[in-house]
């Protein structure tokens, strides 16, 4: 049986946003991986309470949340990591946005129906962090190489997304709307 969210948190069912965010920010710290190297536990709570704040954080989440419970969410309708990458994405707005290159979550509604892409949204680059700098921030230098529109060039849009890179699809469940966002088929993203 899963856990329940709040209790994952150490919040109350009706603690406010920010410390919803703080008992969050403190778990992250606290079973962070680079803080305990090799611990599959500390992994483990690790995941949980990103898995917690990735539902209690958002509203609309929160409320099918608190009315269905971990039901709400299965069927990979919503919530859930599966990789380390995809909890760090959630780090931008608890830790100051120092992870803002990755991109947001889909999931149940909300937002807008379309997604645009952001310019350099879709660079990938290592770069390696202590937990110090997760924690206080820190700034690096990187290299990036570009391409540049060739000189006379000219480009035509896709057809399909209309140069946005993704098509949302919004279907109606008996949970309410359901919206899941994948690459353009034709343009390939």
């Amino acid at each position: 049986m899963k856990k329940d969210y709040y209790e994952i948190l150490g919040v109350s069912k009706n603690a406010t946003a920010a410390e919803i965010k703080k008992a969050y920010r403190k778990k992250a710290l606290e079973y962070h991986p680079d803080k305990n190297p090799g611990d599959k536990e500390a992994e483990e709570k690790f995941k949980e309470a990103a898995q917690a704040y990735e539902i209690l954080s958002d509203e609309q989440k929160r409320a099918q949340y608190d009315q269905y419970g971990h039901a709400a969410f299965e069927g990979g309708a919503g919530g859930g990591y599966s990789t380390m990458e995809d909890i760090f994405r959630n780090f931008g707005d608890i830790f100051g946005g120092h992870f803002s290159g990755f991109s947001g979550f889909g999931g149940f509604g909300g937002g807008n129906s379309h997604s645009y892409r952001v310019k350099g949204g879709d660079l990938r680059i290592r770069v390696k962090l202590n937990l110090a700098d997760i924690a206080t921030g820190t700034e690096k230098k990187v290299k990036v190489q570009r391409k540049i529109k060739a000189e006379g060039a000219t480009y035509k849009s896709c057809a399909t997304c209309h140069g946005h890179g993704s098509i949302v699809r919004e279907v109606n469940t008996m949970l309410g709307r359901m919206q899941t966002s994948s690459p353009c088929p034709t343009c390939g993203g």
